[in-house]
């Protein structure tokens, strides 16, 4: 159809939504018809009479008459009957089609709609309506479906038109749905490369973060054994007794079932507990004789000079709490701070009864090693009181049980 013979082609719109009315009269005006709007369905037939149309556009839902009272109407009055009428509506089911039918609707189209399927339909209309028809007898049918009969009266063209624009309704609406299958097959895919993309960088991130921590605590155990050294260098009697205590501890941590994370700090704790002796003069820590009282005094120090020169490292666990409280007691007889049993950290007590030991069972200068059994004794007569008694069992059972953790012992251990 040209453009002037568009022009001529007047189109009665009726929507009483503002927005509706204005997407549909822009999208036909375009077209270049002649648009008119009517905002419900009792506007709609005065301005039908005045204008004569040659289509009409119905929303079904407005206010004061609806689409379908609309349409019967119109259908109904011999010098209007003859127009064609599509109805815009959200409705689907059977009833709301074959109301639209009974009503005389001449074609039905489902919103949200084509507007490329609605442009179609109005050309095809326009093209070739036969406006000789009139009124809206026709044969009393009868539709069973669904075990309820239907009656519906309608001319044999408006039921072929019906099925038409039906069909061209699911054509157009399984195509639009094909293409948003389509389109999220796409977003799917493209998310696909992203996450896979994103789960690479991941992993590699992790790989580096592990190569890095791995390299950190290489660090840190290399650092932590040479200040170990660093203090048993100044005292060959005690050579290899941090690390012995080292061992011991983390034995006995794994007895009472403390986890991974706190074994780990138990061993570097084990290795460090001393270090405060880096301040006691050599001649001192390796004195052949019975300690004085001020250089008993000194030795005593070595537990908050310890806590003193660790406290500012960012250990991931609480060393120099631990190393500080290493020779506190139960009851509290303890040093430097006198603590009870309730504030002293469960790694100080398992320290507190390794380090015990181990002093025992090895040589001193100024004594030869204790037996590996009055080292025990010595545990088990003041558990409860100087050392933990959950601790002191836990150590027997690992002692007992594994006899290379007294190798610096002067001898064996017996059951």
């Amino acid at each position: 159809m040209t453009e002037e013979g568009k022009r001529a082609r007047r189109i009665l719109i009726l929507e009483d939504s503002p927005s509706q009315a204005q997407k549909l009269g822009n999208l036909l005006s375009t077209q270049g018809y002649t648009v008119t709007r009517a905002v419900d369905g009792l506007d709609g037939l005065y301005k039908l009479a005045d204008i004569k149309p040659d289509l009409v556009i119905s929303d079904v839902w407005m206010p004061r008459l609806t689409g379908f009272e609309f349409c019967s109407a119109m259908k109904n009055d011999l010098e209007l009957s003859s127009i064609p009428i599509i109805l815009l509506t959200t409705l689907a089911a059977r009833k709301d089609l074959i109301e639209g039918l009974n009503s005389g609707a001449d074609y039905y189209l489902t919103k949200p709609y084509n507007e490329q399927l609605l442009l179609s339909m109005v050309d095809f209309i326009l093209a070739n309506w036969n406006y000789s028809s009139n009124g809206n007898s026709g044969p009393e049918i009868e539709l069973t479906s669904a075990g309820s009969a239907e009656k519906i009266k309608a001319k044999p063209e408006q039921i072929v038109n019906f099925l038409f624009s039906t069909h061209e309704n699911l054509i157009t609406n399984n195509r639009e749905l094909i293409q948003a299958k389509q389109a999220l097959l796409s977003i799917n895919n493209e998310l696909e490369e992203k996450v896979k993309e994103k789960t690479l960088s991941l992993e590699k991130e992790v790989e580096e973060r592990e190569k890095a921590n791995t390299a950190l605590k290489k660090i840190l155990s290399g650092t932590v054994g040479a200040l170990a050294r660093a203090v048993e260098m100044r005292d060959l009697y005690t050579a290899g007794h941090q690390q012995r205590v080292s061992e011991i501890s983390n034995r006995i941590g794994k007895k009472l079932a403390l986890s991974p994370d706190q074994l780990e700090g138990l061993r570097v704790m084990g290795l460090l507990h001393d270090i405060g002796k880096i301040i006691v003069p050599a001649e001192i820590l390796t004195k052949p004789s019975q300690l004085n009282d001020y250089e008993f005094l000194c030795i005593k120090a070595h537990p908050q000079a310890g806590h003193d020169i660790l406290k500012d490292i960012d250990f991931p666990w609480p060393v120099a709490t631990a190393i500080l409280q290493h020779h506190e007691r139960l009851n509290g007889s303890g040093y430097p701070l006198g603590l009870p049993g309730p504030n002293i950290l469960i790694e100080a007590k398992i320290l507190a009864v390794a380090d015990v030991f181990e002093s025992m069972s090895s040589h001193r200068p100024y004594r030869p090693a204790f037996s590996i059994e009055i080292a025990l004794q010595e545990l088990s007569d003041h558990q409860g009181v100087l050392y933990d008694p959950e601790v002191v069992a836990a150590a027997r059972q690992v002692l007992k049980s594994e006899p290379e953790l007294t190798v610096a012992s002067s001898l064996p251990l017996s059951d």
